[in-house]
């Protein structure tokens, strides 16, 4: 076998051809600055897109475990309703979990109903939350009942200049005090206590004049002796949060489940989907997880019998989410599109300096493959160079990528200066931009670019391998 360092020492002479190493140093700056773009503007965005899931996941939890319509239709629901210790009233999820008993029904005192049963392996009534409630204790997961129902929120803003009101039909969500992120989605000076019914509304409400502390009332209909009456639960705002971009979140109002329970107990009015307005929120480290816990719940529900009672779903699926979800995804795969276009171009200089560089060592090529060199070996040496290329200015690229990450925030309050207004609005991207480095757009640089160097470098090694040796030594 040919040495390929007899090759080398034919192919890379003392004396460097000035037009090769300046077309060598251009391409390699080209794709340095092309890689260096790619990886701060895909970092950039991945992190945008994970600062707006985190918000939304925050409010509304990545998972999600709601009652279905069989869950209505079975005896275990409908039977609170005729039932003397239940006060014959229907019972929320959370109330079902703390309730004495799976079964309040009494034969003796209550009347009778054509309802059947679900029973158990026991021979006692299936109980479908507490047996979840079981279940996600076991997997250590941390979630908690949510409610929703709506109502008119009508506030007074006293002032010194004097006294406004603020009227908005709103719908009410529980605050859930076990949200292990509860912490970010509050403003500074919002407590997270429940002490009565106070309320924490959406900071955009700051903008209209609301402050901590002022007083007012929510409006609903209730079922009363003499009909349906209007009644007013007094509130005051206890604090504010952020609702992200969804613009759902800004019409939602933060409350204790109390508040909701009042009047979902006494309005005759149906705010919502009876399957979507009362749920389980499950919250997870990671929200790249949620499909993978979604598969293990609906595994352990199916295993305990109780899987027809419950929809098992993820971020991914919410109604409110899916428009922004799907914009996500096409914004990812379109700036991987642009991102591979770009980055092939670069790579095409690539192809200039190793054609220079082939119709430059001609007479060398020919000596080589008279000694016996392999027209293989000759184009490992042209292809390896177009990926040593590549992958060197994809080191130098990430080296500049993370040395502007760590300065993002002073560059951007530079650029900010120059045009005179902030240059990114803080409502879509937070007070900073992130400024992590995406594994993600590292993963996909430091692999495609060196691929397309290859590429690059195959025309020319082929062209390599095609000269003969007689017509290049014959020649002036």
């Amino acid at each position: 076998m040919f040495e390929l360092s007899v090759i080398r020492k034919y192919l890379i002479p003392r004396r460097k051809n000035l037009s090769v190493a300046l077309i060598g140093s251009l391409s390699i700056a080209v794709i340095t600055l092309v890689v260096w773009l790619v990886l701060v503007f895909l970092s950039v965005t991945d992190g945008i897109e994970k600062t707006w899931l985190n918000k939304l996941t925050t409010l509304h939890a990545p998972v999600r475990i709601t009652p279905t319509p069989a869950y209505f239709a079975s005896y275990y629901y409908r039977i609170d309703e005729v039932a003397t210790a239940s006060a014959y009233s229907l019972r929320s999820i959370g109330e079902k979990a703390i309730a004495a008993k799976s079964d309040p029904y009494d034969p003796e005192i209550d009347a009778a109903t054509g309802l059947k049963p679900d029973m158990g392996p026991d021979g006692k009534l299936k109980d479908p939350v507490k047996i979840a409630y079981q279940i996600l204790n076991q997997k250590k997961l941390k979630f908690q009942e949510y409610e929703l129902t709506g109502a008119l929120l009508r506030l007074e803003m006293h002032r010194p200049q004097g006294t406004s009101f603020l009227t908005q039909v709103s719908y009410l969500t529980t605050l859930a005090e076990k949200n292990p992120h509860l912490s970010s989605l509050l403003l500074p000076g919002s407590a997270p206590t429940l002490e009565g019914k106070e309320i924490w509304l959406a900071k955009s409400f700051q903008s209209s004049g609301v402050r901590l502390g002022d007083r007012g009332y929510l409006s609903y209909q209730a079922a009363t002796v003499s009909g349906i009456q209007e009644q007013r639960m007094p509130v005051y705002v206890k604090g504010f949060y952020d609702p992200g971009v969804m613009a759902v979140g800004a019409k939602a109002i933060l409350t204790p489940s109390e508040v909701i329970r009042t009047i979902n107990s006494t309005s005759p009015l149906e705010h919502f989907d009876k399957t979507q307005s009362n749920g389980l929120q499950v919250w997870i480290e990671n929200i790249d997880d949620a499909l993978k816990v979604r598969s293990e719940i609906e595994s352990a529900f199916v295993s305990a019998g109780i899987d027809k009672y419950w929809t098992v779903s993820t971020y991914h699926d919410y109604d409110f989410a899916k428009e922004l979800l799907q914009q996500f995804q096409s914004d990812r795969t379109l700036f991987t599109l642009l991102g591979i276009i770009i980055l092939t171009v670069a790579c095409s200089s690539i192809l200039s300096l190793l054609l220079l560089l082939v119709n430059d060592k001609k007479k060398e090529i020919g000596i080589l493959q008279a000694l016996g060199a392999k027209p293989s070996s000759i184009a490992l040496i042209f292809g390896g160079c177009g990926a040593l290329i590549g992958f060197v200015s994809s080191l130098v690229g990430l080296a500049a990528a993370l040395l502007t990450l760590h300065n993002l925030d002073a560059i951007v309050h530079f650029l900010s200066a120059l045009q005179g207004h902030d240059m990114f609005s803080a409502v879509f991207y937070g007070k900073s931009l992130p400024s992590d480095l995406s594994s993600r757009a590292t993963f996909f640089v430091l692999v495609i670019t060196p691929i397309l160097s290859l590429v690059a470098g195959l025309v020319p090694a082929i062209k390599a391998c095609r000269l003969k040796p007689s017509e290049i030594l014959r020649a002036p």
